[in-house]
């Protein structure tokens, strides 16, 4: 793939700093080169320089780096020049630098696109490295770039070499069916589908934990009115972005805060609580409410320890109704300090584990802490982690859901041509999660969220 245009981009953030890089890349570099070092620097070595502008005025001193095509991140002549990093110096070099024919700015993530382009790095990696750059956390980050270097790319390749090969056995088999030596293996082709089936769930699974991973734990604290939703918010969020009064139906809308819990992210909801109300505002509060209860990936529900337990059994149980399972919810018993209850895990015949801590004393909040890290721990295992993107998920279910039907169907049928036809669109499904097949406006969609000099 070629490139008509040479690109050039700063790749250091903008403003005063100690160093400024600007990075170059296509067919024009060695013009660039010889224009601004006045020599084509040494291939893969730093080289330290003058840089000069077009009317050979020294405009700057620094390191120079050359890569010659292919042997460069986007696959073309790469030039970086490391100089200092004033904004006035660097515009300099920018202007010097445009005035070749065939040069412009990058676009955001455009020395990325010609890398996949050019076969470097497939859409995955791609993907990754944005994430990479965009992690809250120092794990999200690590997985990010594990999933840059190829580990969910690994994963996918090895599942379509299994579907090429069986591929292979099938329409040999309708192309030379009329051969006595080319016969099918029902159960083979049975045991091959399942290994398939099970290998996409893996990935799945592991992607599922990676989203969370990167874009946080949804973790929403609900409850009936009044029993400190929006004190224990405040407490974990450390700061007073919930209002807190004995009014009952303060909190009508959701609140959110992100909080980096043990290098881990999460956003913490505040939500209206639950009860009947005429209230027409209150009620689209608690209408959000029971949407946010089956969406986030974990409940806190937080009770009252001073009001009886056929109330707090009640709400519990409405919850379970709503189609959450019990291993999502927490229940955490608020207000001890009214009852002299020391905080702590305790355990409640109707309720089981409940943890009793008090938002108002700021006692039993670090119980609270640990049992969020708990949470996460139980929800993320660092074990095959694949960081992805919303975009993944969807095509993986799509795909699972497909070959479930195919099995089904083939199952029933024995129809080969048509199971043929199914592995062939499946196939082509995995090459739009590693850019194999994918269209155009998808590329720009995917490359325009990148920052420039990426």
């Amino acid at each position: 793939m070629t490139n008509s245009k040479t690109i050039i981009a700063q790749i250091t953030p903008i403003g005063k700093s100690g160093v400024g890089i600007l990075r170059i890349s296509g067919k024009q570099c060695k013009k660039v080169a010889k224009l601004i070092l006045k020599k084509i620097p040494k291939e893969r070595y730093a080289t330290y320089s003058d840089f000069f502008n077009h009317d050979g005025k020294i405009i700057d001193k620094g390191i120079a780096l050359w890569f010659p095509s292919p042997n460069s991140f986007t696959g073309e002549d790469t030039l970086e020049l490391q100089g200092h990093g004033n904004p006035i110096i660097l515009d300099m070099l920018i202007k010097t630098i445009l005035t070749i024919k065939n040069v412009r700015i990058a676009h955001p993530g455009e020395f990325s696109k010609r890398a996949f382009l050019n076969g470097k790095i497939d859409l995955v990696q791609a993907e990754a490295i944005a994430d990479l750059i965009n992690s809250d956390t120092e794990e999200a980050a690590i997985y990010s770039l594990q999933s840059m270097e190829g580990n969910l790319s690994v994963n996918i390749s090895n599942i379509t070499k299994l579907i090429t090969k069986l591929r292979t056995r099938i329409e040999t088999h309708i192309n030379f069916s009329y051969e006595e030596s080319v016969s099918i293996d029902v159960n083979s082709i049975n045991i091959t589908l399942l290994n398939i089936l099970k290998q996409i769930k893996i990935i799945q699974l592991s992607e599922n934990k990676g989203s969370i991973l990167h874009e946080g734990i949804q973790l929403a604290l609900v409850g009936p009115p009044n029993t400190g939703k929006s004190t224990l918010f405040n407490r974990l969020s450390l700061n007073d972005s919930a209002i807190v009064t004995e009014i009952k139906g303060t909190t009508r809308d959701i609140l959110k805060e992100k909080i980096n819990l043990n290098g881990h992210l999460l956003h913490i909801l505040d939500t209206a609580g639950i009860h009947n109300t005429n209230n027409e505002v209150e009620k689209i509060g608690i209408k959000r409410t029971w949407e946010k209860i089956k969406q986030c990936n974990y409940i806190l529900l937080i009770l009252d320890c001073s009001k009886s337990n056929k109330e707090n059994i009640s709400i519990y149980n409405s919850i379970l109704k709503s189609s959450v399972k019990k291993n999502k919810i927490s229940i955490i018993m608020n207000k001890c300090d009214l009852i002299n209850k020391k905080p702590g895990v305790q355990y409640n015949l109707k309720l089981g584990n409940c943890l009793f801590v008090s938002g108002k004393e700021n006692t039993g909040i670090n119980d609270l802490k640990s049992h969020l890290q708990k949470i996460i721990t139980n929800n993320i295992s660092s074990e095959g982690l694949f960081i992805s993107r919303r975009r993944h998920s969807y095509i993986l279910n799509n795909i699972l859901e497909h070959l479930s039907k195919t099995i089904y169907i083939w199952k029933k049928t024995k129809n080969i041509e048509l199971l043929a036809e199914d592995l062939r669109l499946i196939q082509k499904k995995f090459g739009k999660i590693t850019g194999e097949f994918t269209t155009e406006d998808l590329l720009e969609s995917i490359f325009s969220t990148f920052c420039i000099g990426k």
